[in-house]
């Protein structure tokens, strides 16, 4: 399987996760000729990142990658055996995509000092803190978000919780968890896929973070 991703890409991340925790064999490589250019396009019509050649099989989106890694893939399961959690699974997934995740990269362009806009710096602040509460409100948490094991629900939060908590510390805005994410977090932590998955994805975050306060 082809693995297209980029180290800095949160989604790219966050299917590593489920490449690693499943043992799937993968190759990783980065888009060709780089993102959204006409060679990835002719392989990936969308242009979009993360995406898998499974075998002349192109399928692109993290969370229908996800998915199809757990139907071909089945060990270790990671979505819940009862229909409503299953659901829970499924809503959270999206929660994350659609707002969790949007909140915490409408930070990006305020990062660099010179572009901060002390007012905007507050709402969207303030909006990834809503965010984060409604998650934790949302979520199952025993201790994982969507039961007592690693699953897919957790797979996007567990890099986009960190992204908040390193970019808000870069703007003198530390993120306090609720207690029920600290644990979480801890036992997301403890799972050397989440640890391998996510090392490359840290480092290129610290650096891209550092140009950017030093801009």
């Amino acid at each position: 399987m082809i693995f297209y991703a980029l180290p800095l890409s949160s989604y790219s991340a966050k299917v590593r996760i489920v490449l690693l925790s499943k043992n799937v064999s993968f190759h990783e490589i980065e888009p060709p000729e780089g993102y959204r250019s006409e060679a990835y396009r002719a392989i990936v019509p969308t242009g979009t990142m993360p995406a898998i050649n499974d075998e002349g099989y192109i399928l692109a989106e993290s969370e229908a990658i996800n998915e199809y890694l757990e139907e071909c893939y089945p060990a270790p399961r990671m979505l819940p055996t009862p229909p409503r959690d299953r659901a829970t699974s499924r809503f959270l997934s999206r929660f994350h995509d659609l707002h969790l995740d949007p909140s915490v990269r409408a930070l990006f362009p305020l990062i660099a000092p010179s572009k901060r806009d002390p007012a905007l710096l507050e709402a969207r602040t303030a909006d990834v803190r809503r965010r984060i509460d409604q998650l934790a409100k949302l979520s199952l948490l025993r201790p994982f978000l969507a039961g007592d094991f690693l699953g897919l629900a957790d797979c996007g939060p567990a890099v986009t919780v960190p992204l908040a908590q390193l970019l808000l510390d870069a703007i003198g805005q530390p993120l306090e968890l609720p207690p029920e994410l600290v644990d979480w977090q801890i036992a997301v932590n403890a799972d050397p896929a989440v640890v391998a998955a996510l090392e490359p994805w840290r480092t290129a975050t610290a650096s891209w973070i550092a140009a950017q306060l030093a801009s």
